[in-house]
C-alpha cells in the first residue's frame, strides 16, 4: 500500500510529491476509462487528488514536472478539474485548475485556457482578462473563447474570431457545431496517444466544456 504522500525539497528549489503512487492512481483512471468505466475513473481521480491537496496544505510549492509522481499529481488535478467541469461544479474545476497553475509555473498542461472557460462561465471578467495573456492566440481555443466572452457581454457574435476559428481551425468548428460527438473506439485509443490528431483533441474539448454548451445552446448556433 502507497505511504502517506508527502513533500520533498530538491536542489533546483522546485518540490517532488513522494507517495501516494499517483503514477499507478493515473494510469488506473485511464484504464477504467477506456473500459467505460467513466464514474468509476473519476472517483479514483478525486480520491488521489484529495490526498494530493491533504499534503499540499496551505503552503506554496512548485513542483518539478520532470519528476514521474509529481507530475502524475498535476495531471490528476488537471483531469479532476475536467470530471467536475463535466457535471457543471464550474467553481470547483475553477479552485482545482488554479491550484494547478500555482503548483506548476509553466503551466504546461495549458490549466489557464481551461480556467478561461470557467471565468466566462462565472462572468468573472477580471480573471477571465489575466487569464487570457496566457492563452496563444494562435491557439483554437483563443478563437472559440473570444466568440463566448463577446456573446455573454452583448449576445453577439466577433466575426473575426469566427472567420479564424471556421478557416484556421476547421476541426475545432466542425466539432463544436456538430450534432453527434461519438466517443467510439477510436477515439478512446487516440486520447491515450501521445499525438492525438486535431478531430480527437477537438473532441476532447468538447467534451470537457459540454456542460457549458448544454446551458447556451444559442451560443452554438450562433457559431454555426
Amino acid at each position: 500500500m502507497p505511504r502517506k504522500p508527502s513533500l520533498k525539497p530538491q536542489p533546483t528549489g522546485l518540490w517532488h510529491i513522494v507517495g501516494g503512487g499517483f503514477d499507478n492512481i493515473l494510469q488506473h483512471s485511464h484504464d477504467l476509462e477506456y473500459d467505460g468505466e467513466w464514474e468509476q475513473a473519476c472517483e479514483v481521480r478525486l480520491e488521489g487528488v484529495e490526498q494530493i491537496l491533504d499534503a499540499i496544505g496551505d503552503d506554496e510549492y512548485t513542483l518539478d514536472w520532470n519528476d514521474r509522481e509529481s507530475r502524475a499529481a498535476m495531471e490528476l488535478l488537471y483531469l479532476s478539474a475536467t470530471d467536475h467541469l463535466s457535471i457543471g461544479e464550474v467553481e470547483t474545476a475553477a479552485t482545482l485548475w488554479e491550484q494547478l497553475v500555482d503548483l506548476d509555473e509553466e503551466d504546461r498542461t495549458e490549466a489557464m485556457t481551461m480556467l478561461a472557460f470557467c471565468y466566462i462561465a462565472l462572468e468573472d471578467w477580471e480573471c477571465l482578462e489575466a487569464a487570457m495573456f496566457d492563452v496563444s492566440t494562435k491557439s483554437p481555443e483563443y478563437h472559440l473563447l473570444s466568440l463566448w466572452e463577446t456573446f455573454r457581454r452583448t449576445g453577439g457574435i466577433e466575426q473575426n474570431a469566427l472567420r479564424e476559428l471556421r478557416t484556421r481551425h476547421k476541426e475545432w468548428w466542425r466539432e463544436f457545431t456538430a450534432e453527434e460527438h461519438p466517443a467510439d473506439e477510436k477515439y478512446l485509443a487516440e486520447c491515450q496517444s501521445d499525438r492525438p490528431s486535431q478531430t480527437t483533441q477537438a473532441r476532447q474539448l468538447w467534451f470537457a466544456t459540454a456542460t457549458l454548451w448544454a446551458q447556451d445552446k444559442d451560443f452554438l448556433k450562433k457559431v454555426k
